[in-house]
């Protein structure tokens, strides 16, 4: 339809029998006209709309019209000076719908019996059932519409997704081969009849399909303990015949990456293995491609477009879309015999993925993360071809907070010298390595790669604690001492914590071994310190390890906590003569003294009896203590004349004036204290005028 050739049409006016109908009617929100009138050599209908609480104002302009063709319909909107469509349908424009009654309406009431005629015969072929309803024709009508310019809309995007799909080449040949041999390469398993007492006992495994005879003596198969197969000698996982579950279901994702003219296309295929117990553990396997980014190089800058396997616009059926981020396919073991000619030619030419993934074999690899990371950090490339696999890994994953992202040699990068860098290559180490290592270079201590990755194994990069013991003996020494020590600790029942129970994989053996290391290492810190407090000598090696920890440690400290109560009570003695004295030169001051309205102020003796206040009435006076011994602040009492011995409110006083004064639980002043305090304040100014004066007229 032609919008001018429709603006131009002539806007309608209501009649003087729409006004009256208007006026007798009240359950509408609009009155209606219809006529089917010639457009441009087209038959449409227009529908005008006209509000009836505008009607009764004897207002006579309608307030929308709407132009319906045989393949289309536009409203105009007529409460705007300018011209203005809309496109929506009278579902959103009309509003209201009700289902409750038999007939339905639509607040919606045709002005003469011709205007409903007209739209009758028009919407004719919409009509269903015995007794058709206009209204539901046209929106019958106006719902086909929308379909239509939605599928439209739709078909321009997945047009261009498709197009950009029919670029990507075929998987290439052994691909599948690969995914089964390489990147499913941990998840064999070889299910064995448990027998600890007899020498020999058999076993299947699942990759090979062969039963085979065990040296229970040789190979010691224990239950998800790695080994290999006696038969294929292919990498397996030993499993006892009774703990193998019915249904073994493995999962990965594995990407694949191909080259289409300039653009890096990363494939991720989610696998899926499932081996049956029950029916002579049969394998089954499966690999679905749902994920495919693509990587295109602008200048500096790395655009992505992301797209997923799944239902497009909840239209059915599946087929390629635009990511929706359901699939979870961050980390992937990547495809690494086509990288090199993948890459050739690319910003990514040297960054060396496919060394990064056979350095970690058939473990998952943060592929985007990599490709995001590495243009920024170009020396990855360097520290794979190092070794340094798990540094790297902390770097990609945002991790790595003891290095110098910025530096340009390994040595600033790193922060360490070349020969501890040698160290760091040697166990492969991360970040908690690299933090003991700078520590021992600080001490100028030279330390083995074993002792620092065996160090780090037990206490994490602990730098305080391999500070103390760079001080005292070497690294080894105090890993073999811990070593011992830990044999000897008491067994308790474990109780599983919370997180155990939510990830029981978090909360390991391994995990628990090494928080009792750490938590040994935080008792012999406390145990050292405590030692150099009480004057011991801690360069005596006997002092520094002894034999028995447990009880040299409970030993230390109890004294060290009776030296504490010691030098706790020197310092309150200490406290309470400044206390007192203070006090006493306060005693002197009538304002002091003061009695009025049946209220007193009262002057503590000490500060034990501040603190004993500040228990009663549940407030924190308590803490004043030591500001009232520095002569900052001024404590007193206010007590009822009848009771002068239970404490009401408590009083602060500094420079010249009451800064606050609190009941039991902190609760406000009552009028009467309030009126006593506004004295006592009062008494104190003049007081203390008066004492300036005399001053004055001495110095005069």
């Amino acid at each position: 339809m032609n919008k001018r050739s429709l603006s131009r049409i002539e806007k309608p006016k209501a009649s003087e029998n729409m006004i009256r109908l208007a006026k007798r009617t009240d359950g509408d929100r609009y009155i209606a006209t219809a006529k089917i009138i010639d457009v441009d050599g087209e038959k449409i209908l227009l529908l005008n709309f006209f509000q009836r609480s505008e009607l009764v104002k004897e207002k006579t302009g309608a307030a929308f019209r709407t132009f319906i063709s045989r393949s289309d319909y536009i409203t105009q909107d007529l409460s705007s000076a300018r011209v203005k469509w809309k496109t929506g349908s009278f579902k959103s424009i009309l509003g209201w719908y009700w289902w409750n009654t038999k007939e339905k309406g639509h607040d919606v009431t045709f002005a003469s019996d011709s205007d409903f005629i007209s739209a009758k015969y028009y919407m004719k072929a919409y009509f269903e059932g015995e007794d058709p309803n206009v209204w539901d024709a046209i929106w019958k009508f106006q719902d086909e519409v929308l379909d239509r310019r939605l599928k439209a809309k739709h078909k321009k995007e997945t047009d261009k997704i498709d197009k950009k799909m029919e670029m990507v080449p075929e998987k290439p040949e052994g691909f599948e081969k690969w995914v089964h041999e390489i990147a499913m390469g941990d998840k064999r398993y070889l299910v064995y009849e448990a027998a600890s007492k007899k020498k020999m006992t058999t076993g299947y495994c699942t990759y090979c399909k062969r039963t085979v005879r065990i040296d229970v003596k040789s190979v010691q198969p224990r239950n998800k303990k790695r080994g290999n197969c006696p038969n294929c000698g292919s990498p397996v996982t030993f499993i006892p015949k009774g703990y193998f579950p019915t249904y073994q279901r493995d999962s990965k994702w594995v990407c694949l990456m191909q080259k289409v003219s300039t653009v890096i296309v990363s494939r991720y295929f989610h696998v899926h293995q499932e081996i049956q117990r029950d029916y002579n553990y049969k394998e089954s396997f499966s690999i679905s491609e749902l994920c495919r980014a693509f990587l295109e190089e602008d200048n500096v800058e790395i655009k992505i477009d992301s797209y997923e396997w799944g239902i497009y616009k909840q239209h059915g059926l599946p087929r390629w879309c635009p990511d929706q981020n359901h699939k979870n396919c961050a980390s992937a073991v990547v495809y690494t015999e086509n990288l090199p000619e993948v890459f050739k030619g690319t910003f990514y030419r040297y960054c060396a993925l496919d060394l990064y993934q056979k350095k970690l074999a058939c473990d998952p690899v943060p592929v985007w993360r990599f490709m995001n990371t590495y243009p920024r950090y170009t020396y990855l490339e360097m520290f794979l071809k190092a070794g340094l696999v798990n540094l790297t890994g902390e770097i990609v994953e945002g991790h790595a907070y003891e290095l110098d992202l910025n530096g340009k040699t390994p040595e600033t990068i790193l922060g360490i010298s070349k020969k501890y860098i040698s160290i760091l290559r040697e166990i492969d180490g991360g970040t908690a390595e690299l933090r003991l290592l700078k520590q021992c270079e600080s001490d100028n201590i030279l330390p083995q790669g074993e002792d620092i990755r065996g160090f780090c194994e037990r206490f994490g990069g602990n730098d305080e604690l391999i500070g103390v013991i760079n001080a005292h003996m070497s690294i080894r020494k105090f890993n073999k001492y811990m070593d011992k020590q830990r044999t000897v600790l008491p067994k308790h029942k474990e109780v599983p914590c919370h997180a155990a129970w939510c990830s029981p994989e978090s909360y390991s053996k391994k995990e628990r071994m090494r928080e009792g290391y750490r938590n040994l290492a935080k008792d012999w810190l406390d145990y050292i310190s405590w030692s150099a407090t009480l004057k011991y000598d801690i360069k005596d090696m006997y002092v520094l390890l002894p034999p028995d920890f447990g009880k040299a440690h409970d030993r230390v400290m109890k004294e060290y906590q009776a030296f504490k109560d010691e030098q706790e009570r020197k310092r309150q003695e200490e406290l309470e003569k400044l206390i007192k004295k203070a006090l006493d030169a306060a005693e002197g001051i009538p304002a002091m003294m003061m009695k009025a309205r049946g209220l007193m102020i009262i002057l503590p003796k000490s500060g034990s009896e501040i603190k004993e206040e500040g228990r009663t009435l549940h407030h924190c006076v308590g803490t004043y203590v030591e500001r009232v011994a520095k002569g900052e602040t001024m404590i007193l009492f206010i007590r009822k004349e009848t009771a002068p011995d239970v404490p009401y409110f408590t009083l602060e006083y500094r420079d010249g004036k009451v800064i606050q004064c609190r009941g039991k639980k902190n609760c406000g002043m009552t009028k009467d204290v309030k009126a006593f305090v506004k004295a006592f304040e009062r008494k104190m100014k003049e007081e203390s005028e008066a004492e300036n004066s005399v001053k004055g007229r001495r110095a005069g």
